[in-house]
C-alpha cells in the first residue's frame, strides 16, 4: 500500500494502489483546490511531486501549458498513486 506524505502538514497517509491522488487527498479530508472537480482543465489541483509517477499524458501537458503551470508540478487529478510520493500545494 503506498503512502502519499505531505510535509508542509505533517501528515502521512496510506492509499490504495492505483488511487487518484485527488480524491485520495479529498477523501482524508485534505483541502485540494479545483473548479473543474477532476476533470484536468482548471490546474488549480497542481501539486509538486516527489516520486515515481507516470509521466503526464498530452492533455495534461496542455493544461499545465496553458495555465503557466511551473515544470514540476502536476495535476492532481491526473495521477494514479503506484508507488510512495512526497507532494506540496502553495495552499496548504
Amino acid at each position: 500500500m503506498p503512502k502519499i506524505s505531505l510535509p508542509q502538514k505533517n501528515i502521512k497517509l496510506d492509499v490504495a494502489t492505483h488511487s487518484n491522488l485527488m480524491n485520495s487527498l479529498l477523501d482524508s479530508g485534505l483541502p485540494v483546490a479545483s473548479s473543474c472537480h477532476g476533470e484536468g482543465i482548471c490546474s488549480m489541483c497542481r501539486l509538486k511531486i516527489t516520486g515515481f509517477v507516470k509521466p503526464a499524458e498530452t492533455f495534461e501537458l496542455e493544461t499545465l501549458k496553458r495555465n503557466k503551470c511551473a515544470p514540476d508540478e502536476r495535476l492532481s487529478c491526473q495521477i494514479l498513486v503506484t508507488s510512495d510520493l512526497v507532494v506540496s500545494a502553495k495552499y496548504w
